[in-house]
């Protein structure tokens, strides 16, 4: 089993929902090699990724830090 933790700091909680809310389907798919549990503490969004193998790993990182880069870049705007 392999397992990554990561910590996502928003610029305020308002931020932080809006980008939980844009991933939330995403989230809520049912896949049997990874699993996703988010959590959130005021701006921040702890994310633990558990995967059976390390390309579900990999592939489970990607459907939070692709989004998460898009939702930097319009925010920018």
């Amino acid at each position: 089993m392999f397992s990554i933790k990561l910590k996502v700091e928003f610029d305020s909680k308002s931020q932080a929902l809006r980008f939980f809310k844009s991933i939330k389907p995403e989230l809520e798919e049912e896949y049997l090699r990874s699993k996703t549990r988010v959590s959130q503490k005021e701006n921040v969004l702890d994310f633990l990724i558990t995967a059976s193998d390390k390309t579900a790993l990999r592939a489970s990182l990607n459907s939070i830090t692709k989004p998460l880069k898009l939702f930097e870049m319009i925010e920018e705007l």
